[in-house]
């Protein structure tokens, strides 16, 4: 596998040699993050590995994944065949979509697509962008995972995150409003870091961070110049 930002930012937080959990959330529904850990001791084969098997990496996938899907529940007598194309898994889903109930059942599969498992008729788990959605596209206990972590939260490096999913700027605020003495926090945005740093810091009005920095360039910069490793490490 090439070099990638992902692999070059875990590098760098390799090197801060954290003694604390390093939460990693993300709005990608892509794999890359995923092929960047395994080459840093985290190989996901299952949702558990997300958050339990690491010894102090913890990754949240809030909007889905491309090799994750939702069990699908029907009353209509539905044939289904082992070996289904994903096209005609999706044609027959929208051919009988009133008589089917997408459930809270998650599968995770290598594969980075799903039409039918052991039989049965899998949804993808993919949220369509909306800033405001009220509920994240992920197993209830990645997200209980999260809620239990962000109050010890000290630092928040976002990189590329635009900050307007006003329902994950909500679950900051909450979770972060007691923290003593405020987060540090670096934004990663290039041409809208201002922006940013300004949406994240109303969202944690009741706790406002300790201190804020705003990167001039963009992902690539940041991780060519080094400075991941000494944003966790001062």
């Amino acid at each position: 596998m090439g070099v990638t930002n992902y692999k070059s930012l875990l590098d760098q937080i390799e090197r801060a040699q954290p003694k604390e959990p390093v939460c990693l959330v993300t709005f990608n529904y892509d794999t890359l993050l995923e092929d960047a850990l395994r080459q840093f001791g985290l190989p996901i084969n299952s949702f558990e590995d997300y958050t339990k098997s690491h010894p102090f990496y913890r990754v949240f996938k809030l909007h889905g994944s491309t090799n994750w899907a939702r069990e699908i529940d029907t009353d209509a007598p539905i044939q289904i065949e082992m070996g289904f194309e994903p096209e005609s898994v999706f044609a027959l889903l929208m051919e009988n979509w009133d008589s089917i109930r997408v459930t809270d059942r998650y599968l995770f599969s290598p594969h980075d697509w799903i039409g039918v498992n052991a039989r049965k008729l899998m949804f993808p788990a993919i949220a369509i962008p909306v800033e405001k959605k009220r509920s994240f596209e992920c197993p209830a206990e990645m997200l209980e995972s999260l809620v239990e972590l962000l109050p010890g939260v000290s630092k928040l490096l976002v990189i590329g995150w635009r900050a307007t999913e006003a329902h994950f700027l909500g679950l900051l605020g909450n979770r972060l409003a007691g923290l003593r003495g405020g987060i540090r926090l670096h934004v990663v945005a290039k041409g809208e870091g201002d922006d940013v740093r300004v949406r994240i810091c109303r969202a944690l009005a009741n706790n406002p961070p300790a201190s804020f920095s705003v990167e001039p360039g963009g992902f690539t910069d940041f991780i060519l110049g080094g400075r991941v490793a000494d944003f966790l490490g001062d």
